[in-house]
């Protein structure tokens, strides 16, 4: 009857540990793109400030393209780079909290072959 129980409590740790790396790979995958995103922003204003106040700007709308200001276009840029900075510092903090999650699961992972080797001797 031990045994079983063990088992079980050994089945849902492991399914805790392995959700805990797919929600890590998700995780450092959002951080990436919102990483590059961040980047792409500070090249393309890089190029846009470079750019003379004549020189006609578009802003992409799905399939279109609509023409826009050079300072309202920069706005949009420097608010999407605001955006994925928030989303990354976000999460990050979500990250530390699976990684300790998944320092817990390993921990009591640890204790449960621990205390299945005492109780065999």
């Amino acid at each position: 009857m031990a045994d079983d129980t063990i088992q079980q409590v050994y089945m849902r740790i492991t399914q805790r540990m392995q959700d805990c790396h797919k929600q890590l790979a998700q995780i450092d995958a959002q951080i990436s793109a919102n990483q590059r995103e961040t980047r792409l922003a500070a090249l393309t204003k890089r190029e846009i400030q470079d750019l003379d106040t004549s020189v006609p700007l578009y802003k992409s709308m799905g399939k279109m393209f609509i023409q826009e200001t050079k300072e309202d276009l920069l706005k949009d840029i420097a608010q999407s780079a605001a955006d994925a900075k928030t989303m990354v510092d976000a999460l990050e903090k979500k990250q530390k909290f699976v990684k300790r999650d998944l320092d817990d699961a390993t921990a009591n992972l640890r204790d449960i072959i621990q205390s299945a080797q005492k109780n065999k001797k």
